[in-house]
């Protein structure tokens, strides 16, 4: 699924699985204006070649809140890169108003390599993780979330760490309190 958003002033794309629906049903116009849908009108040139129809349909909705379901194979990151290109080289959004989250370090990093070969030197810095834009939200506007910006993210392994110091200078046993149950 992939869902076009606005959120602190960002538009935002998260993906999913395939199924159109705007606001709520398949609109008749589902391919957008005809002069920005066309693969060979200003700003689509070669963009929009071997999308198939629903990959079409899905990369040129109106530059507004769209949800795009897709099964795994199915085009997603193709899509949704695509779509970012389409939106800034038609003029509908500027390179500092996307914002793509993803799941992945690894599909953050691909969609990365993507659109800068579609869209050279748009400068995209907001292409990343849930993880990192949560931390970085966080960060930026920590009296909201009651934290300070010097906050730490521990992982798993870290916070084994950290409780293994902790039980050592409280003598305090892994058989008396399990570090599994503390995490």
């Amino acid at each position: 699924m992939q869902t076009y958003c606005t959120l602190m002033g960002f538009d935002f794309v998260l993906e999913f699985d395939w199924e159109l629906t705007h606001k709520g049903s398949r609109p008749s116009g589902l391919n957008g204006p005809p002069e920005l849908a066309d693969p060979g009108a200003a700003g689509g040139a070669g963009l929009m070649r071997g999308l198939n129809a629903e990959q079409h349909a899905a990369v040129t909705l109106p530059a507004e809140h769209a949800l795009i379901l897709a099964g795994a194979g199915s085009g997603k990151t193709r899509v949704l890169t695509t779509r970012i290109a389409w939106l800034l080289q038609t003029g509908q959004v500027s390179p500092g108003g996307v914002l793509a989250v993803t799941f992945t370090n690894k599909a953050a990093g691909e969609m990365k390599e993507r659109l800068e070969k579609l869209v050279p030197g748009q400068h995209l810095t907001h292409v990343r993780t849930f993880h990192s834009f949560a931390a970085d939200t966080l960060r930026r506007y920590p009296r909201h979330s009651g934290r300070t910006a010097g906050f730490v993210i521990l992982d798993a392994s870290d916070q084994t760490r950290l409780l293994k110091k902790v039980y050592a200078e409280q003598q305090v046993t892994e058989e008396q309190v399990s570090i599994n149950a503390m995490m």
